[in-house]
């Protein structure tokens, strides 16, 4: 659920499980009430969903396969499709972030991440550019391959980081806002068999958290913006 100044909420659920979709509700100030407007089943199964610069667009995955990403336009009670429906070039979508003029997705299933451009009017263009992350980790269940699970802008909005569960790892990447070209820029290896799932940065911009899924840890490490450089300090 992600809200917005305006006093409304936007809930994503699988459609493919009986969810609605994309569910707008205002929000009751007073008593945190909510109260639904409406949904919309634009997208398949949207898991996760992101608000645009100035609130007037809602970004939405759609954690299916092949995946997609689509931008709702704001100005209504129900989140409205605001251009094309964009395929991700990439399977099961499961987060996305805004960066460099580009929304940008992390596919789980493929362990990839996509950049797509973000057009004036606020819908999406088609995909620029799909960055394939490589490698496994110990656990064979969950990690036979790469598995991008977050994509996140750093403080700085220099650069992409992308957390990969299957590889125990994060990725720097760099992303040209003329073209959407997506480089990596270094990686940093975690302790096998953690299962990275969530980075959260500091306030200050000099550290990052990174949230362990498959063990049950938390992995502080050092951010440097300008050389882009992410240096593990410790665990618990």
């Amino acid at each position: 659920m992600i809200g917005n100044s305006a006093g409304r909420a936007f809930i994503g659920s699988f459609t493919s499980a009986g969810g609605r979709g994309v569910t707008a509700a205002a929000v009751d100030r007073d008593t945190g009430a909510l109260t639904v407007l409406g949904s919309t089943d634009a997208v398949p199964d949207p898991s996760f969903l992101a608000i645009g610069p100035g609130g007037t667009a809602l970004y939405a995955v759609g954690e299916s396969a092949p995946g997609v990403a689509a931008a709702f336009a704001l100005d209504g009670d129900v989140p409205a499709l605001l251009g094309p429906v964009r395929a991700v070039d990439g399977d099961a979508p499961t987060h996305l972030a805004l960066a460099a003029n580009h929304l940008v997705t992390a596919n789980y299933t493929s362990g990839s991440i996509t950049a797509l451009p973000v057009l004036a009017d606020g819908s999406l263009g088609a995909a620029a550019s799909v960055l394939q992350h490589e490698g496994s980790g110990p656990d064979t269940g969950r990690q036979e391959g790469p598995h991008a699970h977050q994509v996140l802008a750093d403080p700085s909005g220099n650069w992409v980081v992308s957390v990969d569960l299957g590889t125990d790892s994060v990725r720097v990447c760099a992303l040209d806002p003329a073209t959407g070209a997506l480089r990596l820029h270094g990686e940093t290896a975690l302790r096998p068999g953690t299962g990275p799932r969530h980075l959260a940065f500091h306030p200050s911009g000099a550290f990052a958290y990174v949230l362990g899924e498959l063990e049950p840890t938390l992995t502080v490490c050092r951010w440097d913006a300008v050389t882009g450089r992410l240096d593990v300090l410790g665990e618990t």
